[in-house]
């Protein structure tokens, strides 16, 4: 099985520190060695999926391996009495198992709240006949189903308002991460794939939330249009994936199969055998499960050179890169102004998205200037200048909407030079006088700009 191990762990600690808000790289090394720090104070009693929860709970049994990968995201495993046995992660070792079919064992943790997942409910019509708070929360789909369970879980265990506040932003956070690596990965060709449970016809289908990382990670589902988690050999054999993900176990199976010799997969050894949980479970684990993917599908991502003696050091550079560089922004919306404003409508100008005069306020047309550098960079076209956002802007090679970069821009991409551009627009826009920035502040209020529908203000 293709593990990329200790390599992978430091690039995960890396990204931890920027979604956690550390400043400083080299105290993350390893991703255990982050210690939990929930400060949010939710609203109780709270409602969700139709259960009262009176107060925060401390005594939280999860019987999902998947929750309690969501639980460890939030940083809420203090507030754990037991897990089922299928939850694994180091992090809990020390946590009592119990099995999740085991009314009698869960009772004898005494627990204040019980999560479960369609997956997981089989103890569950008993435990709310001895008076047990049962919670079900299904499994996310897609990126914005994601926020949906992660603000359920966390309202749960935090409270209403601030610990739904608290979910979401984690939720975000974490797809930041997956922006990172869906940006380092080659889109000249399209590369297909597809994950096998077995050979009997179950594999993970567009309507499941695996689908959703492989594309993040940069190839193409080819059951991105089937649902159920079911397939047919003959579709499998029409798509003919490059790579062909499955199961520990598969691999050998698959190339002595006779049926999948004329696999391009097969052929070229790109059958790679990987752990299901890594598909299955929701919580930072799906960081892990994309660049596993990428490094399988994009082997040049991990060629070694003769400077490089870990081969998975060059993935591990690019995007510790493009996450240090991510850590300089804000994220910028409408209503805001200022020099950073400034420095990214200058950007927008030099890459022909805006057209119009600008004066550092962040208005209509400079949101969907924004809106459309998204589009063309492959980022959800929100408006909204995220981190994420701001760091492909400002990167050397950003693509114009035509699908190009600038011709001085064309040769390979260097994050340090993006950060460097930005840092210099920066400081070039701060040392404008004081009272011209007043002036702008003034003429932005006075609403001579509204006067206009092509400001960039507007």
């Amino acid at each position: 099985m293709m593990r990329i191990g200790s390599a992978i762990r430091r690039v995960l600690a890396l990204a931890l520190c920027v979604l956690l808000g550390c400043g400083a790289f080299a105290g993350c090394s390893q991703v255990d060695d982050i210690v939990s720090n929930v400060t949010a104070a939710g609203v109780f009693p709270v409602e969700v999926n139709g259960v009262t929860i009176s107060s925060r709970p401390s005594r939280v049994v999860v019987l999902s391996p998947s929750l309690a990968d969501v639980i460890l995201a939030l940083g809420c495993e203090t507030q754990l009495a037991g897990a089922s046995e299928g939850c694994t992660q180091s992090a809990l070792d020390e946590l009592e198992k119990v099995s999740a079919d085991s009314v009698e064992a869960i009772q004898a943790l005494q627990p204040d709240l019980v999560l479960v997942d369609p997956n997981s409910s089989g103890a569950q019509s008993a435990l709310e006949e001895a008076g047990v708070t049962v919670l079900s929360v299904e499994p996310a789909t897609d990126r914005s189903d994601f926020e949906r369970l992660y603000s359920q879980v966390s309202s749960a265990l935090l409270g209403g308002e601030a610990g739904y506040d608290e979910g979401i932003a984690t939720a975000q956070d974490i797809f930041i991460t997956l922006d990172n690596i869906n940006r380092i990965v080659p889109k000249d060709t399209i590369t297909t794939a597809c994950y096998l449970y077995d050979l009997d016809g179950s594999a993970v289908t567009g309507d499941m939330f695996g689908s959703t990382i492989m594309s993040y990670a940069g190839v193409t589902n080819v059951f991105e249009s089937l649902e159920g988690g079911t397939y047919d050999f003959q579709s499998l054999e029409i798509a003919n994936p490059n790579v062909i993900f499955c199961a520990p176990g598969l691999k050998e199976q698959i190339e002595s199969d006779s049926r999948f010799a004329d696999f391009q997969a097969v052929q070229q050894g790109n059958v790679v055998e990987m752990d299901e949980s890594l598909m299955e479970w929701q919580g930072r684990t799906i960081v892990e499960t994309a660049y596993e993917i990428s490094a399988a599908a994009f082997p040049q991502l991990l060629e070694s050179s003769s400077s490089v003696s870990d081969p998975t050091q060059d993935i591990e550079s690019q995007v510790s890169s493009a996450l240090e560089a991510q850590a300089q922004y804000e994220t910028l919306e409408q209503g805001d102004q200022g020099d950073s404003v400034q420095a990214l409508q200058e950007r927008l100008t030099q890459l022909g998205y805006l057209t119009d005069p600008y004066d550092g306020m962040y208005g209509s047309t400079t949101a969907d200037c924004v809106s459309r550098f998204q589009t063309a960079n492959g980022l959800e076209a929100t408006g909204i200048a995220d981190p994420a956002t701001q760091a492909a802007l400002f990167a050397s090679g950003a693509l114009r909407e035509d699908g190009t970069p600038l011709p001085e821009e064309s040769g390979e991409s260097s994050t340090s030079q993006s950060s460097s551009s930005a840092s210099e627009s920066s400081s070039s826009a701060s040392e404008s006088s004081a009272s011209e920035s007043s002036s702008q502040a003034s003429s932005a209020s006075s609403g001579s700009e509204s006067s206009s529908q092509a400001s960039a203000s507007q």
